[in-house]
């Protein structure tokens, strides 16, 4: 019965070899594919003698002048193909048909798909035409956090943040000569050192979802992904999670001339020191305060900006009108600071202070995915959602401005050199007229806006091609006196017998009545608040903020 068996089976195997013996043996992969263009029409024969040495053919064009041809490796050698397909005729040229690439710069980072602010302020679309943190002048664009430190050891920050190059690490020497001893990565203002993350747990429960907003290194298959993909993060420490810790002004003012320092360096050193501190991110305040209780805090923004850095802040999370509530540094009125509000996935606006002044737009800030700390001691994970607040709006800005840095054309990176104030401006021009305008908006902000990172982009090469020009900002040169004051301020700086005009809008929007002799404006039925004051001078606007108390 074996023999039986046996005997049929080769008989059928033979005779399946017969019919098959002029058929090519199919591996189950297909190792290469070339496209052929022929000088007219394929011939009829030279595609059968294709299909008859094991080719596969898939005609590109109804000509059929392009064709793709698929062979596998392991039958035809690639040396011998390349010289059949030469030999025949009315072929002009053979190449690999190679793989493209989609460019839509979506990242592989495992939780992308939760963080659906990236898609709503358009970082998505922005990446098209930068992610990475360094301009064509080569200039590394540095963001300084300060903040309450940082998971140092996280994966989404490895590379990405700053290091201080003039300093060795923990040789317990001052290198560089700026008073803080192997301030490496930072500071750490509240434990006076080099600390900026910590030896038991991790701290930055605050400042690491903020700076994983801003600058989380981006497809690098870990976790999320940063408004700028490849950032420099300075970490400056002010406020360690310790139990009853307690800041005060002095901490913020140190932590501030810090960062300007290192900036002063840069420049003095052309690069070689210091850092290119382009903007600050400051998710932290003061509630029922006015400036003039916070003079030294307020005018801190302005010798900021004299050497470029933009800086923003954000709001209080109580929702009242801050004119009135009092926020610091809300209401500093600074045109180098950006007060940043709240809104959710809806595009609503989410519970925060308003003013129609002194906030300037709003950013997603309501159930945000980003980093968190580990904490050692429960091993919690590294990435969660649930971060609510304006502390998670403001950053959105922050990583927008340093993205406007990295993508500055030569235009504006020799205005940053010669006028770094002027240059603030026209940042904090591209962020404003870049928001998109929304009725839930209209009276909570500045600009009636949220954040849209595509739009500034689009500002900026208006200017980069000239069409685009200043007409309103803070000349250098013209200032009102006092300010803060009781209603009645002097304007000083302007030329003599020059012509000018003036309005004045309160935070509501209206404007405001008022007499001017000469050069003195009396305000009438002025309360206590925050006034926006636009002296027109020929073709350009100068803004100030008034403070009335």
């Amino acid at each position: 019965m074996f023999l039986l068996k046996q005997k049929i089976f080769l008989i059928f195997f033979s005779t399946f070899l017969m019919l098959n013996a002029n058929k090519p043996l199919v591996p189950k992969n297909i190792q290469e594919h070339l496209i052929v263009q022929f000088n007219q029409s394929c011939p009829s024969e030279t595609a059968h003698l294709l299909v008859e040495k094991g080719f596969i053919l898939d005609f590109i064009n109804p000509e059929k002048t392009l064709l793709r041809l698929s062979y596998f490796k392991n039958i035809i050698n690639e040396n011998e193909v390349y010289n059949f397909l030469y030999s025949l005729k009315n072929i002009n040229l053979v190449q690999k048909d190679l793989p493209i690439q989609l460019r839509a710069n979506v990242p592989n980072d495992a939780f992308f798909n939760n963080q659906w602010h990236l898609d709503k302020i358009k970082a998505t679309q922005a990446w098209n035409l930068v992610k990475n943190g360094v301009n064509r002048n080569g200039d590394t664009i540095v963001i300084a956090v300060i903040d309450d430190g940082i998971h140092i050891n996280h994966p989404d920050f490895q590379g990405n943040l700053w290091t201080n190059k003039a300093e060795i690490p923990n040789n317990s020497l001052d290198d560089d000569g700026n008073g803080f001893v192997d301030d490496y990565y930072g500071w750490n203002f509240m434990g006076n050192n080099n600390d900026i993350s910590d030896s038991f747990i991790y701290k930055g429960v605050h400042g690491t979802p903020i700076a994983g907003i801003i600058g989380a290194k981006g497809n690098n298959n870990i976790g999320i992904s940063g408004i700028l993909w490849s950032s420099k993060l300075m970490i400056v420490n002010i406020a360690d999670t310790g139990k009853n810790a307690t800041i005060f002004q002095s901490d913020a003012l140190k932590a501030y001339s810090y960062i300007l320092n290192q900036k002063k360096l840069y420049l003095s050193s052309n690069g070689q020191f210091g850092a290119n501190v382009v903007v600050s991110n400051s998710s932290w305040g003061m509630d029922k305060i006015k400036p003039f209780q916070t003079p030294l805090w307020c005018s801190m923004y302005d010798s900021l900006g004299k050497y470029g850095i933009l800086n923003v802040s954000a709001v209080t999370n109580v929702e009242d009108n801050i004119e009135a509530y009092g926020d610091i540094p809300t209401l500093c009125g600074s045109l180098h600071l950006i007060a940043v509000g709240s809104s959710t996935v809806s595009d609503n606006y989410a519970s925060c202070g308003y003013s129609s002044t002194s906030v300037d737009l709003s950013a997603p800030g309501a159930n945000i995915f980003s980093s968190q700390s580990l904490s050692k001691s429960t091993n919690s994970p590294v990435y969660r959602s649930g971060f609510s607040g304006t502390s998670f709006a403001a950053p959105m800005v922050t990583g927008a401005i340093a993205l406007l840095n990295a993508y500055a054309c030569d235009k504006f990176i020799l205005l940053q050199k010669n006028d770094p104030e002027r240059a603030n401006f026209y940042l904090r021009k591209f962020i404003l007229e870049g928001t998109d305008v929304l009725p839930s908006f209209f009276g909570k902000n500045a600009s009636s806006g949220r954040l849209n990172i595509q739009k500034s982009l689009k500002l900026m090469d208006d200017f980069c091609h000239e069409e685009l020009s200043l007409t309103e900002l803070e000349n250098e040169n013209i200032s009102i006196f006092p300010n803060p004051g009781l209603g009645q301020f002097e304007i000083k700086g302007l030329e003599t017998n020059s012509n000018f005009s003036i309005q004045i809008i309160d935070a509501t929007g209206k404007t405001v009545d008022f007499e001017l002799n000469q050069q003195t404006v009396s305000l009438k039925n002025v309360s206590i608040g925050v006034y926006i004051v636009k002296i027109q001078i020929n073709n350009n606007v100068s803004i100030h903020q008034y403070l009335v108390f």
